[in-house]
């Protein structure tokens, strides 16, 4: 959680290829976003409407209650195990390399480091990179759904940033967590809509990561349908129950109605409102700023945890209830679900074997079965159809030796109308 916040210079993008500073030129790679001149900006630069959720979606249920409070406790652990993730210190260099690690075993259809510098105290400085994943959606890939969390911690105490212990536990492992747990559930699903997962580096010294990488995204029209952030997640104040302090503003009170609609569903006893931050901002307001609908729940805007940005900002002290760790990923998960548009949650409910494609890479003829097909189509990363072919029966062989070597997902429409979907690699 950020103390202060300032303006953000000379954003942009690198890849990482083995080395930490490979750099590219400002752009956004064209396989990910299409880029058009920036017009006039309106209220928002892109007006959408949201879900108004009447009951629970059942697939959405089973993915909330994959979320596990093991996996969240042993992220936090992990990151807090570093003596600093200060911007400015060394060892935040390997949380970033541990956190692209992360994400790139998860199999996302790209992960990158989008490098930036930054002005502060009217000295530019360099820091690690935010940590980007994409996951691609099958129906309106252009159209993307973005959640975060930072990643870097403080301590405000004198001396050499290596030197002072951040643990960091709730501000912000505990946000992080929420981001990590959602992705790896989410990775074994498809949507109709993109996602990207974030780890933002720098916000601890004025929410320098997502203030670049919201301004490269709107330079060039990126079509962002909603920001989902999640920072300080794990203090509850004794004798308290949970609920959730929502922050956004009044321009984007449309996708704040959406959280309050979806969380009276999903969660009928957790009490929601809106609320304030007298003290800090976070990365929502990066999106805000930019034009973008984002909204940010957090533990408690009145008694947050009072040991962030110092030593003791520690599992059990600090994040002091993983239940509540639990809950605020839950509804992450959901929210950013149903906003893609859920296709298939990856749990086969339908008494058939799981659909088989094989041999996977292939560079010739690709086998699909495992399920009573009637429609068999291939999709490249960017939505578009290269083929369709009626098929009938429990097996069906496809020539591919026309795709260019790539990624791609085999989508096979069973005849009583469930989809389901492959990611396959064309040598």
């Amino acid at each position: 959680m950020s103390k202060d916040c300032e303006g953000v210079e000379n954003g942009k993008w690198k890849t990482e290829n083995g080395e930490r500073k490979v750099k590219m030129k400002r752009v956004l790679l064209g396989v990910f976003f299409v880029m058009s001149a920036l017009g006039g900006q309106a209220q928002h630069l892109f007006e959408h409407s949201y879900p108004m959720i009447q009951e629970e979606d059942v697939r959405v249920r089973q993915l909330m209650n994959q979320v596990s409070k093991d996996s969240l406790e042993a992220t936090i652990d992990h990151m807090q195990s570093y003596h600093t993730r200060r911007w400015d210190s060394r060892m935040v260099y390997e949380v970033q390399d541990w956190l692209y690690e992360t994400y790139r075993d998860m199999g996302f259809d790209s992960v990158f480091l989008h490098d930036f510098q930054f002005t502060h105290h009217d000295t530019v400085y360099e820091t690690s990179d935010n940590v980007i994943a994409i996951q691609r959606g099958l129906v309106y890939p252009d159209e993307y759904v973005v959640c975060g969390a930072h990643y870097d911690s403080y301590n405000n105490s004198p001396g050499h940033p290596d030197s002072l212990r951040a643990p960091g536990a709730d501000d912000n492992a505990s946000g992080s967590s929420g981001i990590i747990e959602t992705a790896r559930l989410l990775s074994h699903c498809t949507f109709e809509r993109s996602i990207i997962y974030c780890g933002w580096a720098a916000e601890e010294v004025g929410l320098k990561g997502s203030a670049a990488f919201a301004k490269d995204c709107a330079d060039q029209r990126l079509d962002i349908v909603g920001y989902f952030n999640l920072d300080m997640i794990g203090y509850l104040e004794p004798g308290s129950d949970i609920h959730v302090n929502l922050m956004f503003t009044t321009r984007d009170s449309i996708i704040g109605d959406y959280v309050f609609n979806f969380s009276h569903v999903y969660f009928p006893e957790m009490p929601i409102w809106q609320d304030w931050l007298t003290w800090g901002d976070s990365d929502y307001s990066s999106f805000n700023r930019n034009g973008y609908a984002a909204v940010h729940p957090f533990e408690n805007t009145h008694h947050s945890s009072p040991f962030i940005h110092t030593p003791n900002d520690l599992l059990g002290v600090s994040v002091n209830n993983m239940d509540q760790v639990k809950r605020f990923t839950e509804l992450n998960l959901g929210l950013v679900a149903t906003l893609a548009g859920l296709i298939s949650n990856g749990v086969d409910d339908n008494g058939y074997d799981h659909l088989t494609v094989y041999p996977n890479p292939s560079s010739g003829t690709l086998v699909v079965k495992g399920v009573p097909m009637r429609q068999v189509e291939i999709y490249d990363l960017l939505g578009q159809r290269k083929t369709s072919h009626s098929c009938f029966g429990e097996e069906c062989v496809l020539d591919v030796g026309f795709l260019v070597p790539g990624v791609y997902f085999v989508r096979v429409l069973s005849t009583d109308d469930v989809l389901f979907t492959e990611k396959v690699v064309i040598n």
